[in-house]
């Protein structure tokens, strides 16, 4: 018995000693990826140079909005920006429903929360995933002076998906800049865009930056409110990767700070011809930093 016991005993530690093991693993993880992205958010609220007009007291008037698109130029005014100082960085918290693939039959509930530089073009999103029972999923998607980082971990160390610095994931992280302009309208008028008009409800949004191009649609009512923009964007990132449509569709507007963003949009895939929704996101506690 005596034996018997001493084994029981023995093979228990071993057990303890292995989840303890795990934890710490997962416990170093984490604070490993809240270093990374403690550091990245320093990278972002950084201020620039780069900004149409350095003169800090500047004021958005109908003059700048002169030589746009007129829908475009509808937009802006409807939301706001007149009288307003330009926009150089947003924070923001984000939840909603989540699908990863078409097959999937449960919505996932994931709590985000985003910074955005606008004044140089680039953005922090950093995401909780509740995949797994007591063990989160953690991503971070991050954009910086042109290069793109793509990073998902099963509580925070286990690598799902780790894509860093190519072609294809810059151009995309551009994209996703681009789409997500509403939320920070006054971008518009920063020097590293430029508009087309298509008709009196759509108009073409070109941005060039780091020696990457990238357009979107954007399209309006006839009374200059906007309700989708629109990509043909890489949703991959390996070599047979091909861009295929995106786009977000606006469901709900909210103010913040005198101008009027969507707080409610769905984000849609074309694959296969088929519409993939797999996000649809709620914006809340959303702070501008001013020029």
């Amino acid at each position: 018995m005596g034996i018997k016991n001493f084994l029981i005993n023995y093979w228990w530690m071993i057990i303890i000693g292995l989840i303890l093991l795990v934890f710490l693993a997962f416990f170093m993880g984490n604070l490993q990826m809240n270093k990374k992205i403690s550091r990245e958010e320093k990278l972002l609220m950084k201020k620039s140079n780069n900004i149409i007009n350095p003169n800090k007291s500047a004021l958005i008037t109908e003059d700048d909005l002169e030589d746009l698109p007129v829908p475009v130029k509808k937009w802006l005014k409807n939301v706001g920006v007149i009288g307003q100082e330009r926009i150089i960085k947003v924070t923001f918290s984000q939840k909603g429903k989540m699908k990863l693939n078409k097959d999937q039959d449960k919505w996932l509930k994931p709590k985000a929360k985003q910074i955005v530089s606008v004044d140089k073009p680039g953005y922090l999103w950093q995401v909780d995933i509740p995949m797994f029972p007591l063990i989160n999923t953690r991503g971070r998607d991050f954009f910086y002076n042109g290069e793109g980082f793509m990073e998902i971990r099963i509580g925070s160390l286990i690598p799902v998906v780790d894509v860093n610095n190519n072609e294809k994931i810059n151009e995309s992280s551009l994209h996703r800049f681009l789409m997500e302009l509403p939320w920070y309208p006054t971008a518009a008028l920063e020097k590293y865009i430029t508009w087309e008009e298509i008709n009196k409800k759509s108009a073409k949004a070109i941005l060039s930056y780091q020696g990457i191009s990238v357009e979107s649609i954007f399209y309006f009512e006839e009374d200059g409110k906007l309700t989708k923009i629109e990509s043909l964007r890489y949703k991959e990132n390996n070599e047979d990767a091909k861009r295929i449509p995106c786009f977000g569709e606006i469901r709900e507007y909210t103010t913040v700070e005198g101008i009027e963003i969507p707080n409610l949009i769905d984000v849609t895939w074309i694959i296969d011809q088929e519409p993939f929704t797999w996000y649809k996101l709620e914006n809340y506690n959303i702070n501008f930093i001013r020029q």
